[in-house]
């Protein structure tokens, strides 16, 4: 009978420490930011949420997958690869955990996520099944007033490099311009894979200007360029250069 009481004692105890990582953890994410730990638990205890550590290398989501889940990264690097619908060039990001994987995608005319995301070292993600996501939708103010606060951001975002443009942009500004409007966070490394020939028929322009353009901002340290793809240590420094020009 001691034995019996004593193993449930541990996994009691097992139990509640699981619990408490998973409260505080989350406590940790913009979403749940807010929310009183009796939410909280209640949340976890009720929930289907679902742990996961992805080993290094290995897709957390594809690009075009349907989205089901609600996937919070705790911690990690990660690569988010973004391809262009008619494949003319791949945008790729790296950023770090904590984060939230693309909950836009969870609603919508194209439930689907639009990158791929991969773990560049080992990642823990926390997956919440769609059905669950909206439960804690509906029940719980503070968590969907965050969320309409993280989509109103994107909209905003998305929404406003349409109203920025002037008629003296240079060709640089312009390339400036276009890697921001296809880049998901603003800070960090990039990197643009596309042909030189492509990217200047993107922009309206001619081959020969496009890589003069280039070949200055890389001089200027803003940027590397390299066979097909063009690297950027620093998304904010690039930003810089269009401020400046």
């Amino acid at each position: 009978a001691n034995h019996v009481q004593m193993t449930y004692y541990y996994l009691f105890i097992v139990l509640f420490m699981v619990i408490a990582y998973l409260v505080d953890a989350l406590l940790e994410l913009p979403f749940f930011q807010g929310m009183g730990r009796s939410d909280m638990i209640q949340i976890v205890n009720s929930l289907p949420l679902q742990t996961k550590n992805i080993p290094t290398g290995r897709n957390i989501v594809m690009q075009d997958e349907k989205c089901q889940h609600l996937i919070f990264v705790l911690k990690g690097t990660l690569r988010i690869v973004t391809r262009a619908d008619h494949h003319l060039f791949t945008v790729s990001e790296r950023i770090q955990g904590p984060t939230v994987i693309q909950p836009e995608a969870l609603f919508g005319i194209y439930p689907h996520y639009r990158s791929t995301y991969q773990a560049l070292t080992e990642a823990s993600i926390i997956s919440i099944p769609k059905h669950a996501a909206l439960q804690i939708i509906a029940s719980y103010d503070v968590f969907r007033l965050n969320l309409l606060n993280y989509l109103s951001s994107i909209i905003f975002k998305k929404q406003r490099p349409c109203w920025n443009i002037l008629p003296t942009e240079s060709l640089e500004q312009r390339i400036v311009r276009f890697i921001l409007q296809h880049i998901q966070y603003p800070a960090g490394e990039k990197s643009l894979t596309v042909r030189m020939v492509d990217l200047a028929d993107i922009l309206n322009d001619t081959r020969i200007n496009v890589s003069q353009s280039l070949n200055r901002m890389q001089n200027e340290g803003k940027l590397m360029l390299k066979r097909k793809e063009i690297i950027i240590p620093s998304i904010e420094k690039l930003s810089e250069y269009n401020e400046l020009k």
